[in-house]
């Protein structure tokens, strides 16, 4: 009997669906599930090829329990069938013949789904939803609000989802309240809250996800920057308590003890992002290349309102910042004087230093001659709030303040992340209809509204590899397009059913009305090692620059004929065809979305594919499966790890990736590569991996996949543990000139403190239990080793000054 059918379901949940589409389902099923024992659709016995570590992930988060909590599915091949056969239900023509092609897709590792579809399509005993993750907005800057928001995150949760909210609606720490507190306790105060809530909700060996951000225009940037680092009350109550206890403890073991504490307390369970403008990057490039006493002029438009956070502006659109192309400079000056001679313009230096005749762009603007001047140091940045409960705040201060915090704490504990946000704002098709963005899902990849939520799944790039390691290796590029299609119908799919699997109403309301989807992809790192690149070659980034092309031209079409044969997203208007990457499409593409629109609102992006790029077939090679993949758009992490078999002896083995075990079987190498360095067995291209790769080609790949996604791309850059703090810098402001919607900069070791077993310590980490004595600026600090200080306007440590890298 198969698995499914064989139990009574929820009929709770079972009600919450059109009674035709469950029956489809269970039709479909059935006869699926009969071809697959009769053999008319292949299996395997062996489908995982001896990976414990996919067959581990299945047990855990993908097989079927009833409603007595018992495993019922055994295989991969019972989890395609629901899923093919409970997508294909919502099809009114050859719903049995697609249930198939979807089958294939998923068995043949062509189609990865996303894991909330994995453990939730076709689920009629638990309540799930199929979606990731969500976008859950804080309505206004009230108590109500704030705790409505945090309902809406545990509901979310207990649903499976992960969440992702804005902050910066919140007045800052200080602002005047009417009420028994007289001053308020900030954004920061309220993300523990939201931190414990995301902690709490359960979700079967699983906590939720949450990410929080902030407006960078918002005057708490900087203590929401310093949360996770600077000791809060709890933490310093803890301290003290450890110092009266333990007087003497060992101060390098005193320093491990109060970064764990401030790790497991400070919103220890979210994410947080800074939304990064270009007006800041602005500011910045004019500190940076004037210095900070300059005066800069500009030739601009007229100063716009100053809008209050309300019910007509909301200010997780977007705190309005200034676009640079509006603004022309005329000159930079030493001094007001040198500015009246040279340009007839006549400003105080007090009015000048006065935030409040700023203007919300950070200006003092002067009308003369029909035309608006901006005056401003260069390097000034306003920071701007204003409420009608509050009034207006304004705060001067100088970008590199800002960006110097970021930068050190990012440096120091990988967090916060950072979005770009000017770009992900006119890059997001949805703010051309009038359904402007508010932030992104805790991953990032996929900017949303208030209720919008992620629908994913991805393409495995190494299915497509035609004779992978050979010289004969090629790219299908008609196999890739026939993909492409299958898996926009399979997310429409998944829409169709997730309109009745969400857990609020607001989130039912935006999937049906936009039919967000973000197709994306695993393995693209295998594919190039397949087809003979070095990932970070100019080779292999033109070449992913046109799969990615191919991939949003047919994405389009697929969602452009579905809008012909079932109807356009409800919010469907012609300016969609406004936004930039609209001329970018192939001319037949454009003819397709202005005769039929689109299905979709958006269809691509790329998400982080942990546990699915782990349990996703690769490829078969002569009767093999060789199970797990490249997350996302990364490369390799690493070619092998080593493992100890303590049944023989304590023998060590290298456990290779899947692509380099194909390699080496394809051409006779395992024995070899177990007992040589690899550098005498494999090709040159297959060391391009997290840690060899040019940071900054890193970008550039980036780069030309985020040209034609028109979601957004969840990607890491990897670095050394004693890498400069100024090369992390360097890195998030190459990543805002190639336009990137957002990256992630992680240093190993950054996290959490690592941890020496027997290992000779490297220099970086003797430093790190030394204290110094340095003079700066005629100061004398007494830092330690590892400790982010500015020398000279540079963010630098001891341990790179003692080595004349500065």
């Amino acid at each position: 009997m198969p698995p499914i059918l064989d139990y009574p379901p929820n009929r709770e949940i079972v009600s919450r669906f059109p009674q035709d589409y469950v029956e489809k389902y269970l039709e479909l099923y059935g006869k699926l599930y009969d071809k697959l024992e009769k053999g008319k659709l292949p299996s395997d016995e062996n489908y995982f090829g001896g990976n414990e570590l996919a067959d581990s992930i299945y047990r855990r988060s993908y097989y079927l329990r009833n409603v007595e909590g018992e495993v019922i599915e055994r295989r991969p091949e019972d989890v395609f069938v629901r899923i093919a056969s409970f997508l294909a239900a919502v099809e009114e023509n050859d719903a049995l013949s697609l249930a198939e092609k979807f089958y294939m897709a998923m068995y043949n590792g062509v189609l990865s789904a996303a894991g909330r579809i994995r453990a939730g399509a076709g689920d009629i005993f638990n309540l799930k939803t199929l979606s990731n993750c969500y976008f859950l907005k804080i309505d206004d800057d009230s108590i109500e609000s704030i705790w409505k928001t945090s309902y809406q995150m545990a509901r979310t949760y207990s649903y499976g989802g992960g969440v992702g909210t804005d902050v910066t609606p919140l007045r800052p720490s200080g602002a005047v309240v009417h009420n028994a507190s007289s001053t308020a306790t900030g954004p920061v105060g309220f993300m523990y809250l939201y931190s414990i809530t995301t902690g709490v909700i359960g979700q079967n060996g699983r906590r939720g996800a949450l990410m929080i951000t902030i407006d960078v225009k918002h005057p708490d940037v900087i203590a929401f920057i310093r949360a996770k680092r600077d000791p809060d009350w709890w933490a310093q109550m803890f301290f003290s308590e450890l110092s009266w206890r333990l007087p003497n403890l060992d101060e390098d073991i005193r320093r491990e003890v109060e970064r764990a504490i401030i790790n497991n307390l400070q919103i220890r369970f979210a994410n947080v992002s800074v939304k990064f403008t270009n007006e800041f990057f602005m500011a910045l490039e004019e500190q940076d290349n004037y210095g900070p006493e300059k005066i800069v002029v500009y030739e601009r438009p007229a100063p716009p309102p100053e809008p209050q956070q309300d019910m007509d502006y909301h200010f997780s659109w977007g705190i309005p910042s200034k676009d640079p192309e509006d603004f022309k400079l005329v000159g930079v000056f030493g001094s007001l004087e040198e500015v009246e001679e040279k340009l007839g313009i006549s400003v105080r230096e007090e009015d000048l230093k006065d935030p409040y005749k700023r203007d919300i762009y950070g200006d003092y603007v002067v009308e003369k001659d029909g035309k608006y001047y901006g005056v401003r140091y260069a390097g000034d940045f306003l920071l701007y709030y204003a409420h009608p409960r509050v009034g207006k705040i304004k705060r001067l201060v100088k970008a590199r303040e800002i960006w110097n915090a970021f930068v050190e704490a990012n440096w120091s504990s990988a967090e916060p992340g950072l979005i770009f946000w000017s770009h992900m704002v006119k890059y997001s098709p949805s703010n051309y209809i009038g359904v402007p963005i508010m932030g992104t899902n805790p991953c990032g990849e996929v900017p949303l509204e208030h209720g919008g939520a992620c629908v994913l799944s991805s393409l495995n790039l190494l299915s497509f590899v035609d004779h992978p390691f050979t010289e004969r290796a090629s790219f299908n590029w008609e196999r890739f397009r026939e993909a492409v299609r299958l898996i926009i119908r399979f997310l429409d799919n998944v829409v169709e059913w997730n309109i009745h699997m969400h857990p609020l109403e607001d989130q039912k309301r935006a999937m049906r009305e936009l039919r967000r989807v973000g197709a994306g992809v695993l393995g693209l790192a295998d594919m190039l090692i397949a087809l003979g690149m070095e990932y970070d070659s100019e080779e292999a980034i033109s070449f992913v620059e046109r799969v990615f092309q191919v991939y949003l031209n047919e994405a389009y079409k697929a969602s452009s004929l579905l809008a012909a044969e079932k109807g356009t997203f409800p919010l469907w208007k012609p300016s969609w065809m406004n936004n930039p990457y609209f001329p970018r499409l192939e001319e037949d593409t454009k003819e397709l979305i202005r005769e039929n629109g689109l299905r979709n609102v958006t269809v691509l992006a790329v998400a982080p594919t942990g546990n699915t790029s782990n349990s996703t077939l690769a490829f078969r090679l002569n009767g093999k499966n060789y199970v797990g993949l490249s997350s996302g758009i990364e490369p390799l992490f690493a070619l092998y790890y080593t493992r100890r078999v303590e049944s023989e002896g304590g023998k060590t083995y290298r456990v290779f990736h899947p692509s380099v075990q194909a390699y080496l079987d394809l051409h006779g190498l395992s024995e070899e590569a177990q007992r040589k360095e690899l550098e005498h067995v494999l090709p040159s291209y297959f060391f391009r991996t997290a840690h060899t790769i040019d940071p900054l080609k890193r970008v550039k790949m980036q780069a030309a996949v985020q040209r034609w996604v028109d979601g957004s791309i969840s990607s890491t850059v990897n670095l050394p543990e004693d890498i400069h703090p100024e090369t992390v810098s360097d890195i998030y402001k190459a990543a805002w000139r190639h336009r990137l919607k957002g990256i992630t900069v992680y240093r190993e070791g950054s996290r959490f403190a690592v941890i020496l077993t027997g290992e000779e310590p490297t220099d970086f980490a003797r430093f790190k239990k030394k204290k110094f004595r340095i003079k700066v600026n005629g100061k004398t600090y007494v830092v330690r080793g590892d400790e982010v200080i500015v020398v000279n306007g540079r963010l630098t440590t001891v341990y790179h000054l003692m080595r004349g890298r500065r």
